[in-house]
């Protein structure tokens, strides 16, 4: 009996062991590939916080040259606290300049439906993409809208992302290329261009395997979240 009983405890000690140490290594493993995570993550801030203070610096060296845009958003950036310290004052002095050279740019270069919201740098070179491509103002050209949506896209900007897939997908303002426009647009997210050019990529062919049942996913997606944006947009107007 006491010998089947020692054979019973070696056998639950070994298992044990076995099962512990299995269990153990599986865990170091998993601890070394969570740290690691951990650390990409960090770099990627880093990169990316490192893109943002290279970016700024440029817009404030734009601004000191006379870009209108540079300036609206450099004031917009002194009056939210923006990577500079908040100041009123600044932000109020560079308004005044930019009032007297095109008023309803600085009206309007932040469009209503983002409302009260406080708008990301990143988003804010975005939007002067979108105006330097409209020309919204005298001295715009296809190269500022390139600049401004280069500025975005580093920091990951949806929006910036979108306008430079366009770019890239139509030979807008740089020679066209079907594989660099199909990267921006993929990595552009719900952004409505960006939906509808892979829709019409997929449907042609464009820089990937012609495949007309993505090609109408994209298209789908695309007019749901059209109806979806239009129906909030009602539901605020009542």
């Amino acid at each position: 009996m006491m010998k089947k009983f020692f054979i019973l405890l070696l056998t639950l000690i070994f298992t044990t062991n076995f099962f512990g140490g299995t269990v153990f290594a599986k865990s170091e493993e998993e601890k070394a590939a969570k740290k690691e995570a951990k650390l990409d993550k960090k770099r990627a801030k880093q990169i990316l916080k490192a893109a943002g203070n290279a970016n700024f610096q440029k817009v404030m060296e734009w601004s000191e040259n006379g870009d209108i845009q540079a300036q609206i958003i450099l004031s917009y950036a002194y009056r939210k606290g923006e990577r500079v310290k908040t100041s009123y004052k600044k932000s109020d002095e560079l308004r005044e300049q930019i009032a007297k050279k095109n008023k309803h740019l600085l009206e309007n270069f932040i469009p209503s439906e983002y409302g009260k919201k406080k708008v990301p740098l990143p988003r804010m070179y975005g939007l002067a993409a979108y105006h330097a491509h409209l020309k919204d103002y005298a001295e715009a050209t296809e190269s500022d809208a390139i600049r401004w949506a280069e500025l975005g896209a580093s920091e990951n900007d949806s929006l910036s992302l979108a306008y430079l897939g366009s770019a890239y997908y139509t030979g807008r303002g740089v020679a066209q290329n079907y594989e660099m426009a199909i990267d921006y647009l993929k990595r552009a997210g719900q952004e409505q261009l960006a939906l509808q050019l892979l829709s019409d990529a997929y449907a042609k062919g464009n820089g990937v395997d012609k495949d007309l049942k993505k090609s109408k996913l994209y298209s789908d997606y695309s007019d749901f979240l059209k109806q979806k944006k239009n129906s909030k947009k009602s539901k605020k107007s009542r």
